[in-house]
């Protein structure tokens, strides 16, 4: 009995067991169901996801791509592209344009975050929206066990938005004397230099036309005072303006000076200075033979023994060329102090006691044209035009002793280019000076209208390198800055190093916003040749100073993009800083016109060179 009780009893527990299995079957089917389904609902997510991050952050790189087309066009592609590359499920999935939003991502200073505004007037944001829902064209995502509780698929979605992120830009340029290169007589054998265009572009109020002060002309045939010009050349008085530096009204494009009253002959290639009539050939240590000269000093009233020790060479060793070739040039007058000389027909009070031989010193002249400028002088500058050693006698050596506008404007450029030397210099169009800030202006205008809340500095070195601009939002003050600037406007030499360290300084200053990211544009037409402790011409020391600072740049987590400009910039180092910044070189050679527009595209690219990240 007890025996048949046990087996009952075990018989009554192994049938509840199976009754409870029976019972438990529709629960464990259901959670089976629930966890594959779940486990399929969340890769799909997750691919969903990973697809829309990734055409978001696309999209929105390209939302500054003006110079390739329509960024919003351009943007909407990269997001099909990227979307048609991914697959959810091991699926390829689509997105349709509706899912493409573009608007602006605004700060939120309460939550320290970007707010997405849809708009398409100049976005800098990209929402996608990927799908599996039913009526998209994807469909739902399709269940699987769930199908036994008649579930048949169910909606995924995943959203990403990305932006284009505000940056910090300093603008670290090269203001070295080396941007005036191509427009230095120097160079004329290897670019078609806009010498002419400078000349023009200086005030005419700095001289006038014919012979005078440059503002107040004195009366031609007063005592003393030199006739009109010998000679009737291209653009000369009375013959009907055909020289390029006379305009269509008959009126001079640029000042002039004395006997330097017109342009001459336009410079290529293969011009020659000593084919030009416009330059005055006064070769020191010699006689000069020119009759139109000798009969312009009658005309002026020199005595016979003047024009005689005028004209010869007799006392140039002493020191007297450069002054007899100011007087030649009209811009002085000789009291000479000689029996029935000029000087006796002069004023008294008007004029010097000269000593009576043929020696023309500096004590016996009257300066008829004022020296232009804040620092040189008419000496230096026919000092100059003698040497042998200067950038035009080294490209043509007949440019020596050659005396005109085009030998004074190649002087301001070449040794006279400091601001504090010559200042107009900053308003006329010297190269490639010019290209760089036509190319600054635009990235600033681009910027300014994508209204992307970049900041901008402005840094400059030449010898010593200095702080200009403030990071600002002021897009006209970095402009209006460096358009007041010129070539060697400090001091000439190229402190590549330093700039780097002024633009350094300026990105990790208090002005540098911790949302944004740091950028350096770092841009020169020369080669590094300042060390680090100041050394000038170090062309060893110079390069390593500038990778070290590359360096402490990228450190700081400064991106650089280097630009170069012309076959005489150090191609290699800046590359080498590009890399080391993390960042990408440019460079820009040919003609003026050739890198001028190179220049303009690269600044272009660089001001829609936005970094992205994902706000959502």
């Amino acid at each position: 009995m007890h025996e048949r009780m046990n087996g009952f009893r075990t018989y009554r527990r192994r049938g509840a067991v199976a009754v409870q299995v029976a019972v438990s079957m529709s629960a464990i089917m259901g959670f089976a169901a629930l966890t594959i389904d779940v486990g399929v609902v969340y890769n799909a997510k997750t691919d969903l996801q990973r697809t829309a991050d990734a055409a978001a952050l696309a999209a929105s790189s390209k939302l500054a791509s003006y110079d390739e087309g329509d960024p919003m066009e351009l943007a909407r592609a990269e997001a099909h592209r990227i979307v048609q590359a991914n697959k959810v499920l091991q699926e390829s999935v689509a997105v349709s344009d509706a899912d493409i939003q573009f608007g602006r991502a605004v700060y939120n200073e309460q939550t320290g975050s970007y707010d997405f505004q849809p708009t398409t007037e100049f976005p800098d944001a990209v929402r996608v929206v990927m799908k599996k829902t039913a009526g998209s064209a994807n469909g739902a995502l399709p269940l699987y066990f769930a199908r036994i509780f008649g579930k048949q698929s169910t909606d995924v979605e995943a959203e990403a938005i990305a932006m284009m992120v505000p940056r910090d830009i300093a603008i670290v340029a090269d203001l070295s004397a080396s941007h005036n290169d191509d427009s230095e007589l120097g160079n004329f054998k290897k670019t078609d230099i806009n010498l002419f265009d400078v000349w023009e572009a200086l005030p005419i109020s700095r001289g006038t036309w014919g012979i005078g002060d440059g503002v107040n002309p004195y009366a031609i045939g007063d005592p003393g005072n030199p006739p009109p010009p010998p000679g009737y050349f291209p653009g000369g008085p009375g013959n009907g303006g055909t020289d390029p530096g006379v305009l269509a009204t008959g009126e001079v494009a640029g000042p002039t000076f004395g006997l330097m009253y017109y342009w001459g002959n336009s410079i290529t290639q293969t011009y020659e200075p000593s084919n030009d009539p416009a330059l005055r050939y006064y070769k020191k240590n010699k006689d000069w033979y020119d009759n139109d000269l000798e009969d312009w000093y009658e005309d002026a009233g020199y005595s016979n023994s003047e024009i005689d020790a005028l004209m010869s060479n007799d006392y140039d060793g002493n020191g007297a060329w450069e002054e007899r070739v100011a007087v030649a040039l009209g811009l002085a007058r000789w009291d000479s102090g000689m029996n029935n000389g000029l000087w006796e027909d002069i004023p008294y009070n008007q004029r010097k006691n000269g000593n009576g031989n043929g020696f023309v010193s500096s004590s016996e002249l009257t300066w008829l044209v004022d020296y232009p400028f804040e620092q040189g002088s008419w000496i230096d500058y026919i000092s100059f035009v003698g040497k042998s050693s200067s950038g035009a006698a080294r490209a043509d050596s007949d440019f020596r002793y050659r005396f005109g506008l085009k030998t004074f404007t190649n002087y301001l450029l070449e040794t006279r280019e400091s601001h504090a030397e010559t200042s107009d210099l900053a308003n006329v169009p010297t190269q490639p000076m010019q290209a760089v800030k036509d190319a600054v202006t635009h990235m600033a205008d681009l910027i300014e209208t994508l209204d992307t809340d970049d900041r901008l500095s402005l840094e400059i070195y030449g010898q010593t390198a200095r702080h200009e601009v403030d990071l600002t939002d002021d897009y006209e003050s970095v402009k209006n800055r460096l358009n007041e600037m010129q070539a060697g406007h400090y001091d000439a030499w190229t402190n590549m190093g330093g700039g780097i360290t002024r633009g350094i300084e300026e990105l990790t200053s208090d002005r540098a916003r911790p949302t944004s990211r740091e950028v350096m544009i770092l841009l020169t037409d020369g080669k590094a040749n300042v060390s680090s402790w100041g050394s000038t011409g170090d062309y060893t020391n110079g390069p390593i100073y500038a990778r070290q600072m590359a360096e402490e740049a990228a450190a700081q987590g400064i991106r650089i993009f280097a630009v170069s400009v012309g076959s005489d910039s150090d191609s290699a180092l800046m590359s080498q800083i590009a890399e080391i910044g993390r960042g990408e070189h440019f460079h820009a050679e040919g003609s003026i016109d050739a890198y001028s527009d190179q220049l303009e595209a690269i600044f272009k690219k660089l001001g829609g060179t936005r970094p992205v990240e994902l706000i959502k």
